[in-house]
């Protein structure tokens, strides 16, 4: 059984980067100790010109490196093109501009065309035997509307008891100007998926300057979170990414995508709309970028059936032929409720009502149609939940994480497939008229430090939630450094078959394996339901 849930690719502009927003003032930087081996150099050489970053006690930072030409004029919809060299020193102790978007959030709006630049983080200090370091590549999430990948501090990630690592957080361009397909822009390159391009032209940077920084281009995993695992996906099903990266990690993204023929149909009439009939090139790229971000559709898609993705991936997938790497992939145990947060969690908000539950389910859960939505609510059943949200949680939930399980499956028959679920039912979240549990994007700052926050969220999370802030970082760092995903003192995580489907449930009392993931989110019901 696949579910091909389309509104997961743009469900509301930022969703995702608006609560992350809300939550910074309280997320806080916690980096490990750098430990006695050479100093790295605060200057590097890569293929462009010289840079010069910030040595600091726990990591190394370069900021704001260009990886492709701004992709403004006559390059707007075109794929990326060679970064100019510089004369000179460069600094890049800044990051680069946020590609151009709106989330919705006070000083978040961007019309930043010139956007397509990466971040380098390393360990303070180089290995000793000259040996490269592996290296992550971090496809940000947001819907692909949205996002930085300079809000992603990869300080506690570089150095960890398992060995060390290079993290490369890059930018790519997002909403019209980077998934845009229309038929005046179907010009033989890969008309809606410049965005993907981009971060394949990120890959290709890593490929050709990451010795420079002390990596070895030879050991790349490629990792991202909701839009960045739908990313990710479609990378691992075009064929021109072979050989790129080593390694895959999906969180809380499934494989997803839209026909070229359907993108197409509905660019043209957004493009008609915005005063380009015909989808006319010239027209579009005339446009200023504040109507491009302005009057944007509600979402976007990856696109396949160009010549940048030939086929779809969720059919490569199925059909086995993804790239042969190691694979990562996980969700969180409550995803829906920040997008059920948004419609009902704001204290001073609306509420939901019992009568509300049913137009709920069918305006939520697409594909389904009034008899199905009977039998979700028998089998979900208000008596059962505190609240309406929670029930609307469960049921929003377990449909996405069915359809995720699913391609879990296929991936386990075709590549070393290791599987998680993060379930922290306290996460750390916004102010909220019900538990919002493991939602959507909670697990990210037990990986990363959100550079905006200060130095707080540490001190904020319980001993348990430090304990299990550690244990993922030792993970997440141990498949990066090695492929498999058992560190040192911890219990190794088993590779996942249809025949053994063992995931490590991530919790802050104590993390736990079990066999159990399809009966927990009831995945037989969604099977039989939707098949």
């Amino acid at each position: 059984m696949i579910v091909r849930d389309r509104e997961w690719m743009g469900w509301g502009a930022g969703a995702v980067l608006s609560v992350v927003a809300l939550l910074v003032t309280v997320f806080a930087v916690h980096g490990p100790v750098a430990r006695a081996l050479p100093a790295a150099p605060g200057i590097v050489a890569v293929d462009s010109g010289s840079l010069r970053g910030v040595v600091a006690p726990d990591y190394r930072l370069f900021n704001g490196i260009p990886y492709a030409a701004p992709p403004v004029g006559a390059l707007r919809w075109q794929p990326p093109a060679p970064v100019p060299p510089w004369p000179g020193l460069r600094e890049a102790r800044d990051a680069g501009p946020k590609c151009a978007q709106d989330t919705g959030v006070g000083g978040l709006r961007s019309t930043d065309e010139d956007c397509l630049y990466l971040n380098v983080w390393t360990p303070p200090t180089l290995p000793a035997d000259g040996h490269g370091l592996p290296v992550m590549v971090w496809l940000h999430g947001g819907g692909l509307q949205t996002g930085t990948g300079s809000m992603y501090g990869a300080a506690p990630l570089v150095s960890q008891p398992d060995g060390d690592a290079i993290v490369v957080t890059i930018n790519y361009r997002l909403g019209t100007f980077g998934f845009l397909a229309a038929s005046g822009l179907d010009e033989g390159a890969g008309s809606g998926d410049y965005g993907l391009m981009d971060q394949q032209a990120a890959l290709r940077w890593v490929q050709r300057n990451i010795a420079a920084f002390g990596g070895d281009p030879k050991r790349v995993t490629v990792d991202g979170e909701s839009a960045g695992g739908i990313s990710i996906c479609a990378q691992l099903a075009t064929p021109s990414s072979a050989g790129l990266f080593q390694a895959a990690m999906m969180q809380s993204g499934p494989c997803a995508g839209q026909a070229l023929s359907a993108a197409e149909a509905e660019g043209d009439a957004w493009a008609a709309g915005v005063g380009c009939p015909g989808a006319d090139a010239a027209c579009l790229r005339g446009l200023p970028a504040d109507v491009l971000v302005d009057r944007a559709p509600e979402s976007v898609n990856v696109v396949y059936g160009n010549d940048f993705l030939p086929r779809d991936p969720v059919a490569v997938l199925k059909a086995g032929g993804m790239a042969h790497v190691p694979t990562f992939i996980g969700s969180n145990h409550d995803e829906m409720a920040l997008w059920v947060w948004m419609d009902y969690g704001n204290p001073l908000g609306a509420r939901m009502t019992a009568a509300d539950y049913p137009a709920q389910l069918t305006a939520k859960l697409s594909g389904v149609d009034r008899a199905q939505v009977d039998r979700i609510v028998a089998e979900y059943p208000l008596s059962d939940y505190a609240q309406p949200t929670l029930a609307l949680t469960r049921a929003w939930t377990d449909k996405f994480v069915c359809n995720l399980a699913d391609q879990v499956g296929d991936f386990g028959r075709q590549n070393p497939t290791y599987v998680y679920e993060f379930d922290d039912r306290s996460a750390l979240a916004p102010p909220s008229t019900f538990p919002m549990g493991a939602y959507h994007a909670a697990e990210l700052p037990f990986l990363f430090d959100l550079v905006q926050a200060g130095p707080l969220l540490h001190a904020v999370m319980n001993p348990a939630q430090q304990r299990l802030q550690d244990e993922m970082r030792r993970y997440w760092t141990r498949f990066i450094t090695a492929g498999t995903a058992d560190p040192q003192g911890l219990p190794a995580m088993p590779r996942y078959t249809t025949a053994a489907p063992s995931f490590l449930s991530f919790r802050p009392g104590g993390s736990q394996f079990s066999d159990t993931f399809a009966a927990d989110h009831r995945c037989a019901f969604w099977s039989d339901l939707l098949q």
